[in-house]
């Protein structure tokens, strides 16, 4: 009878542990520079790297991404994307984004830089919904890459 007791104590302990090891939101760490390449005459396509951390002990699940990509004020695109990709605990990871756009709205966007910039920065705000054991929510984004252009 006491190893029972023993024994439900351990797993009592041990999922109040989980718990709490287990209830931290996914972080969005940084934005690697975005490539662009033309696809055709009328529209181009932006490829990255989104680096996320995740701070729990187990594994989480990245339900889905929703990002807007601007860039100086002009939206390039809109990116709807249901993932359901696992991501290891204690870690960072990588995801590529890709977002195609027509070549005058990145013309616009580029017209639009009062500043004149000599970097073409792009602007990306979404949110990430995530889940985790015990929990489940979203992590919202606000970053800004560099755009580097394809070399022919």
């Amino acid at each position: 009878m006491k190893m029972r007791t023993g024994g439900l104590i351990v797993v009592g302990i041990l999922l109040v542990a989980l718990y709490f090891f287990n209830r931290r939101d996914i972080e969005v760490v940084s934005m690697k520079p975005f490539v662009m390449h033309r696809i055709s005459t009328a529209g181009g396509e932006l490829q990255g790297v989104i680096v996320l951390n995740n701070p729990n002990l187990l594994s989480s699940t990245i339900k889905s991404l929703h990002e807007k990509f601007y860039l100086n004020g002009i939206l390039l695109g809109i990116l709807d994307n249901d993932i359901s990709q696992g991501i290891p605990g204690l870690k960072e990871t990588e995801f590529p984004v890709s977002i195609r756009f027509s070549n005058s709205d990145y013309q616009k966007g580029l017209e639009a830089d009062a500043q004149h910039n000599p970097d073409t920065i792009i602007m990306v705000t979404g949110d990430i919904e995530f889940q985790n054991l015990f929990k489940s929510g979203k992590t919202l984004v606000q970053q800004s890459a560099v755009i580097t252009h394809e070399k022919p």
